[in-house]
């Protein structure tokens, strides 16, 4: 078998070691690309067809990729880049547009701040309820000393705590024997005290608080967690005590910040010394080593599948990991070469806790193992052997990276396993993914083309990494390989929910809770992995817990006309009736199908939003969609955002280089090519036979030096896989199509998602509010903002308190800090604060009284 790939940055490696040397570039022609088909003209060529996907967002600079390929890190990455901007402002002279400023291309430190912060929740709560129950009783206005002697338990006095209305009453109840009360104790008082004379009904006095969203710092980037149905999954589970072992059989892992404390002691199972990379074959040490890709770049592909697992989560720092808290098991099977089916084998043996000979055992077996790798291959029965070996392991596979029929992709189509498809921000099937009956569910993978949710970034998948320094960071990637290990999270979850959880039991409530509205034709399995209907399934929740609404997005971003799925979550139990109308100035152009669902017991249901902007001048729009709850159960915002009129963009240039047998980097005459704008991007070149490796770009800042922070680029076959097209005499190759995607650091002056918001914006009324909010005018000059139930129903860069959408603000209890005149930043213990009135301003606004820097006592 051929050596195994990375499915999500998909390094494939030639045969041999070949490192790179030195860059060769002579005489770079700029030929423009013509529109021909079919097979090429010269009979000793051959022809390279695609098209290219430039990302669309609100802004072409403010997004981010992952770490660079080989081909443009480093030294030789430099000259390469360089030699590409000089053949292009050659080019432009001739064109009498001559690009300026010609120097060595920066590189990204792509390190997020804070940006979207999380979301945490003010006041601060107790930390237990344990014996509180609430009593309805038949009677009302009875006092404390008539309530009391209707609800006496014997062995416990009881302690009137407070009112909730004129027939309910807060109780406590002390054991006598001075134990503190339990939770299943409580649950038996419920019990009896419902049953007593003059009690309508008992129940827990439960903590309620906002979903459990962890305050890591660039958590408000990992738009993939919502649409899982993460973060109320964390409110039924979480891996902070006993964790589970998940192991991440991969590239190994590199010691990053955001994994501190999350991994455990692995193994290098690569056999192969000049694979490894490190001067040896097998031993105690899964570091990676990097230079797994072409030229001797670097993809740390493990790192960042094991901080979509695992990351330290709910530590004010970096990323949050889906397990929130599983211990990583690092395996490493992939070096510079890929990987060999018998290493693999040996890795799943050991993670699994089986017996590899000359391996010492592990002392942490793995409850689950991830493999975001594969290759194009039948079922081998070396990997089904080991699978069946261990039936008490459970498997999560990336599915492949494509767009073919996974049923040729080992290890995801062996047998009792879970096959992983990935999807975009709006949970459809990402445009890479592969697909078919081997694909059991799908996950969120990215889709780094679009913007779809109007934060200015590329929907990718952001987790842990290394800069080309090889300093820690923080990326966006791609791929089936980002989606497996959200699969292998929520498995890790529903573990430690049931240390007892079986493989097929597994497999069968991600089956059968996963979102419908995610299938698609080609073939993705039962659709989106909803964690906390699994959870909630696993954990046998009560249909009798009152229904409560939840979206996955509080803002749609639309490029012009179109659909994107809106998705309406049951977070509680019984039935949700929602439905969705739609206001504001363009509320005409955007319909809706349905406009009502009715969504069961932790299950969710989509509502597709179309926009038509025909008859819209180019500019920019808004309207609102409002999700009302029939039963009670809360209501929601939603801001579309309209972007009519094609932006000025500009044609981009694309490359062919090859390698010759010394490993040196070679680019042909005829091998640089203009690809225009007017021709939809599409492109068609004859090359002399090689295997090519093809990446282009935008000179989005017009400056003549490409591939800076600031230009879109891509390189195929993934937006960070620099792979391969072998080419021949008379072929053709077509399909080589790939996106390009900002390069743009997120760094401590990046600017914030949706920086665009409306709330805390001054007003005299509602219609002074552009995203068609609503006014409060009893806040100093008016203030626009939105009634909401939890932060998801606030738009970005504001948050719900008590009831309101407010801005966010640096400076917190500092004064007025980025807040506008007259307000101040309320510290929210989540490093930003709120924007609320300035006390000096408003006398009566506080109860205990005003200090001198116009915050409330």
């Amino acid at each position: 078998m051929a050596p195994s790939r990375l499915l999500g940055s998909m390094p494939f490696q030639p045969e041999g070691n070949l490192r790179m040397r030195r860059l060769l570039v002579l005489g770079l022609l700029l030929l423009t690309a013509c529109e021909s088909s079919g097979d090429p003209e010269d009979p000793n060529k051959g022809r390279i067809q695609g098209q290219l996907s430039p990302f669309q967002g609100s802004t072409a600079s403010a997004g981010s990729s992952s770490a660079r390929p080989a081909v443009l890190q480093g030294e030789e990455g430099r000259k390469l880049a360089l030699a590409f901007s000089r053949a292009f402002a050659q080019k432009r002279q001739q064109l009498k547009a001559a690009a300026q400023g010609l120097t060595s291309p920066e590189l990204p430190i792509l390190m997020p701040r804070a940006g979207k912060e999380a979301l945490a929740r003010l006041p601060q709560e107790e930390p237990s309820l344990e014996g509180e129950v609430l009593v309805r009783l038949e009677e009302a206005g009875l006092d404390e000393k008539a309530a009391l002697e209707r609800v006496q338990r014997p062995g416990y006095r009881a302690v009137h705590k407070g009112f909730a209305s004129e027939f309910i009453h807060v109780i406590a109840y002390e054991p006598l024997d001075g134990h503190m009360a339990t939770l299943a104790e409580t649950g038996r008082l419920v019990a009896q005290v419902g049953a007593l004379p003059g009690v309508r009904f008992a129940e827990k006095n439960l903590r309620m608080h906002a979903f459990k969203a962890p305050n890591d710092k660039a958590y408000g980037f990992q738009w993939h967690y919502p649409s899982l149905n993460l973060p109320s999954a964390w409110d039924v589970q979480t891996n902070e005590s006993s964790p589970v072992v998940v192991a991440v059989i991969d590239t190994g892992i590199r010691a990053h910040p955001d994994l501190q404390g999350q991994v455990l002691p692995g193994y290098d199972m690569i056999s192969d010394t000049s694979n490894a990379g490190d001067g040896n074959g097998r031993d105690n040490n899964p570091n990676d080593e990097g230079e797994d890709e072409p030229g001797g770049g670097s993809s740390w592909h493990g790192t960042h599948v094991a901080g979509t697992i695992g990351a330290s989560t709910n530590n004010q720092n970096g990323v949050a990991g889906v397990s929130w808290g599983a211990k990583i098991l690092p395996v490493r099977a992939l070096g510079r070469l890929g990987g060999s089916s018998a290493d693999i084998v040996a890795a799943m043996t050991w993670a699994a806790g089986g017996t590899v000979t000359g391996v010492p055992a592990n002392p942490n077996p793995a409850k689950v193992v991830n493999l975001s790798l594969g290759g194009a291959s039948p079922p081998q029965k070396a990997y089904q052997d080991v699978i069946d070996a261990f039936p008490n392991t459970i498997f999560v596979i990336a599915a492949g990276n494509e767009n073919v029929n996974a049923s040729n992709t080992t290890p995801c189509n062996q047998q009792n396993v879970i096959c992983v498809g990935s999807t975009n921000f709006a949970g459809k099937r990402s445009s890479f993914s592969n697909f078919g009956s081997a694909v059991d569910v799908m996950a969120s993978g990215g889709e780094m083309r679009e913007d779809l949710n109007g934060d200015g970034y590329a929907d990718g998948v952001l987790s842990t990494s290394f800069d080309e320094k090889g300093e820690p960071a923080y990326v966006f990637n791609q791929g089936t390989s980002m989606a497996s290990p959200h699969v292998a999270g929520v498995v890790a979850l529903m573990a430690r929910l049931s240390p007892n959880l079986s493989r097929a039991q597994a497999e069968s409530l991600l089956k059968s809770t996963a979102s419908a509205s995610s299938q698609c034709n080609e073939g993705c399995g039962s659709g989106l992995v909803n964690a906390l209907a699994a959870l909630k399934r696993l954990q046998g929740g009560s249909q009798d817990d009152p229904p409560s609404l939840g979206i996955t997005a509080s803002q749609l971003s639309f490029q012009g006309s179109g659909s994107q799925q809106l998705v309406i979550s049951n977070l509680g139990g019984g039935t949700l009736q929602a439905s969705v109308a739609v206001s504001g100035p363009q509320a005409s152009a955007v319909s809706l199908s349905p406009s009502a669902v009715s969504v069961p017991a932790y299950g969710s249901d989509a509502v597709t939003v179309t926009v038509n902007a025909a008859g819209l001048a180019s500019g920019e729009y808004s309207a609102t969609l409002t999700v009302t709850s029939a039963t009670g159960a809360g209501n929601a915002t939603v801001t579309v955002r309209i972007r009519v009129g094609a932006r000025e963009d500009k044609d981009a240039f694309i490359g062919f280089a090859w390698q010759d047998l010394t490993g040196e980097w070679q680019v042909d005459d005829a091998a640089v090519a203009e690809v225009r704008v007017a021709r939809d991007y599409q492109y068609s070149i004859d090359l002399v036979p090689h295997e090519y490796y093809a990446l282009a770009t935008i000179d989005d800042d017009e400056d003549g030096t490409f591939f800076e922070d600031t230009d879109r680029s891509g390189f195929w076959r993934n937006v960070d896989a620099f792979e391969g097209i072998p080419l021949e005499a008379g072929q053709t190759v077509t399909g080589i199509s790939f996106d390009l995607v900002p390069l743009a650091p997120i760094g401590d002056d990046a600017p914030e998602p949706n920086p665009e918001t409306d709330v805390g914006l001054p007003c005299d009324s509602s219609a002074d509010c552009p995203g068609a909010g609503r006014c409060n005018t009893n806040y100093l000059g008016g203030y626009c903002t939105y009634d909401c139930v939890a932060d998801e129903s606030c738009p970005e860069g504001s948050r719900c308190f008590n009831g309101s959408c407010h801005a966010r603000c640096t400076g917190p209890a500092e004064g007025q800090g980025s807040c506008r005149s007259d307000y101040v930043c309320y510290d929210d213990d989540t490093g930003m604060g709120l924007c609320l009135p300035d006390c000096r301003e408003m006398p009566n606004l506080c109860r205990l009284g005003c200090d001198a820097r116009g915050y409330c006592l």
